[in-house]
């Protein structure tokens, strides 16, 4: 279990929360008129925070490889094995401030190095990856190879080359064109000494001290852009986000807006915000997700695929689309079906659907209504094959949804009531948590987690809708914040105007952009967001603008040391 610090906010006794491509490239457009709260003229009002260490962010697997595809081409195959992602305080963005690369970690990257590098300057590529003709392809060229370095060095490091760094570099070259007798195997020489770079594989943010204030300090202008890139994109900043930071443009908040507004209004804004919440939302567990197949015949792995593409396509449509109320997320009929949805559903399916994927509202005596009646909350537990648990449905919203950490269960529970399902004297769920419900050392935790996840009960685990378990009607009845209600779509109503619900995407989203937990320094600037936030109608790019342009994103605190067993890369 992960240790909780000292300094999370606490209210309550629970961790602190307040209160189609082109219509979405059209729709994008309109994300840089957001609303006057958060432009930088409204700077003055916010509160000071205490900022949080410069990171040392591991790349994880997608922002590798997007990273990889963005600079040499979306064809470069990248091979190779990556260790798992770590999911801490309520985030893998904060996990990959804690990730140790393994000695065969190490291994995986060198091999990959290679690979990538060698793909870059094969001979079908090399006159469009290399922005120089040497003058003999036999001999080293060094103001060529220096062009080289220079523009891959930049993107790859998120920021220009040290002197020393580009010395090296061409050293490395040199010597290896001189002993192979050709200046692009030297490159590639080169360019695989970048690719294993701790400098590439982790973000490594640095810091400076604030001008007129020396004993305040700030991420440097290029840790800044890389923060907002991959808070926005979710991938590294490109040329022109370099420049701007080369220029010093990211100090004059106007000049900020400008690159922040224009990352918004990218196509890619999109991979950003698919991004954030499939971190929130806990999709990794998506990865090897299984369920018995002799009780659950519908499941299989493109369904499991196919639930978490409804879902981040519904949250794309109704944020970034039609910039929707974040709350609606939780009462929209709104979303889309392809053929094995449908089929799951029982819900008829276009001719557009039936090849792929089609818009669908659900209709008014539909028992859908919202993205926790989807099928990707709904089956995403990767604990029970078997069988649905409210407790790890109720514990799913309580943390992910919620932000209020719900403990582990005490050591010694004996789970086998719970777990059998064939005892005729507990036939449902309800009827076999009562167990769990009246021993005292248990009650604390299931008061938490059941009275949400039994109002889920007519959905069985793989999203089923179902009126009776083992032939005896479910009670779908529930509460959440001393309000009852019956059935899941009655619960997300009041989760829809449950203030929990809103302020935990606000603390979420500055703590996946600053790769830290929020702190008791943070409590003021989070309620500062969060009102923020309710003024500007709940959009969900203005919060992401929000964030970006926020003193507390840039400002940083006194740096904790690197774990002392991380493996250092050469």
């Amino acid at each position: 279990m992960v240790e909780r610090k000292s300094d999370t906010p606490q209210r309550s006794g629970r961790r602190y929360a307040l209160g189609g491509s082109g219509l979405i490239a059209i729709a994008l457009v309109a994300v840089v008129n957001l609303a006057a709260p958060n432009d930088p003229a409204q700077a003055a009002a916010e509160p000071v925070t205490a900022g949080t260490p410069p990171g040392f962010r591991r790349l994880n697997e997608a922002q590798y490889v997007r990273s990889i595809q963005q600079i040499f081409g979306s064809d470069i195959k990248v091979p190779g094995r990556f260790a798992p992602p770590l999911r801490e305080e309520g985030l893998m963005a904060i996990g990959d401030s804690h990730v140790t690369v393994t000695p065969s970690g190490v291994e995986q990257y060198e091999l990959r190095a290679r690979e990538i590098s060698a793909q870059v300057l094969g001979a079908e590529r090399r006159k469009t990856s290399v922005p120089c003709t040497p003058v003999a392809a036999d001999a080293f060229d060094e103001p060529c190879a220096k062009r080289f370095f220079a523009k891959y060095g930049e993107l790859l490091y998120r920021r220009p080359l040290t002197e020393a760094e580009t010395t090296s570099l061409l050293t490395l070259s040199k010597a290896a064109t001189g002993t192979t007798g050709n200046f692009y195997d030297g490159l590639q020489m080169g360019l695989a000494r970048l690719l294993v770079s701790p400098k590439f594989i982790f973000r490594v943010e640095n810091s400076e001290p604030v001008s007129g204030d020396p004993a305040a300090r700030q991420l440097d202008d290029y840790s800044l852009a890389t923060r907002i890139s991959f808070l926005l994109w979710d991938a590294p900043p490109d040329a022109e986000l370099l420049t701007a930071a080369g220029k010093g443009d990211l100090r004059d908040p106007a000049l900020r807006a400008r690159q922040v507004d224009r990352l918004l209004a990218s196509p890619r804004f999109e991979q950003g915000v698919r991004s954030f919440f499939a971190d929130m939302f806990g999709y990794e567990h998506f990865d090897g997700l299984a369920k018995d197949q002799a009780i659950f015949p519908k499941f299989n792995a493109d369904l499991a695929r196919d639930a978490q593409e409804q879902a981040l396509r519904t949250v794309v449509d109704h944020l970034i689309v039609r910039q929707g109320d974040y709350r609606d997320l939780f009462t929209t009929k709104r979303t889309f079906l392809n053929r094995n949805l449908g089929a799951l559903y029982k819900v008829p399916v276009d001719e557009a659907g039936m090849e792929g994927w089609s818009p669908y509202t659900f209709g008014p005596n539909d028992p859908r209504s919202g993205i926790l009646t989807l099928a990707a909350f709904l089956m995403l537990d990767p604990t029970h094959e078997g069988r649905s648990s409210p407790t790890i449905r109720g514990k799913s919203v309580r943390e992910l949804l919620l932000c209020q950490p719900v403990p582990q269960p005490p050591p010694n529970v004996d789970f086998a009531v719970v777990q059998d399902v064939h005892n005729p004297q507990h036939r449902t769920a309800r009827q076999r948590l009562t167990i769990h419900q009246e021993n005292p050392a248990c009650a604390g935790c299931h008061a938490l987690t059941d009275p949400i996840g039994l109002s889920m009960e007519n959905y069985d685990a793989v999203g089923d809708f179902r009126t009776h378990e083992n032939g005896a009607m479910i009670d779908a009845s529930g509460s959440f914040d001393g309000k009852p209600n019956t059935g899941l779509i009655e619960l997300s109503r009041i989760l829809h105007d449950s203030d929990a619900v809103s302020s935990c995407v606000v603390q979420r989203a500055y703590e996946y952009g600053v790769g830290a937990a929020a702190s008791t320094g943070d409590e003021k600037w989070l309620e500062y967001a969060g009102q923020t936030f309710a003024a500007d109608k709940y959009r969900f790019p203005a919060l992401l603008r929000l964030v970006a342009m926020s003193d507390a994103f840039r400002k940083t605190a006194t740096a904790k040391p690197a774990p002392g067993n991380t493996v250092a890369l050469r």
